[in-house]
């Protein structure tokens, strides 16, 4: 869903000599709060009805870790199923039908960021969640290599 995202690079850490994968690895770890704090708050502010609140409960962040590419990665995001089974909705003859079904968080939470064409309008959360989130974690990050490199 949501995630930050900082680049190794090898001559930053010689420049500074610090532990570049200890630095981010506290860093995300004091950050990732913020955004699944912000995130939470403005999926509950999105909801319209008490069956999505299982959705923004289901709001965690995972461990940071290194990514394939480099990146330390702390992905922020609902997790789990619905325990709600039956979902109603008309069919093509407006006739309303019952599925038994489980629907996972994170498509709960995409249908409300993105909306479902002709059913239900977007009430978008996670945009504004990373941008409430952004001056704080910033803030984080630059406090944490501030510590490493003494200055």
């Amino acid at each position: 869903m949501a995630s930050m995202d900082i680049y190794n690079d090898i001559s930053f850490e010689q420049l500074f000599q610090l532990d570049f994968a200890g630095l981010c690895t506290e860093a995300l770890n004091e950050a990732a709060p913020i955004l699944e704090a912000n995130m939470k708050k403005t999926a509950r502010a999105s909801i319209l009805h008490e069956g999505e609140s299982e959705m923004v409960n289901s709001i965690k962040a995972s461990k940071p870790k290194k990514s394939k590419n480099g990146a330390y990665i702390v992905n922020v995001g609902p997790r789990g199923y619905s325990s709600v089974k039956i979902y109603r909705a008309k069919n093509s003859k407006g006739v309303r039908t019952g599925r038994k079904y489980s629907v996972s968080n994170a498509l709960k939470a995409i249908w409300k960021e993105y909306g479902i064409p002709g059913r239900q309008a977007p009430r978008p959360f996670m945009t504004a969640a990373t941008n409430q989130s952004e001056s704080q974690v910033l803030e984080i990050i630059q406090r944490k290599f501030d510590q490493k490199v003494d200055v």
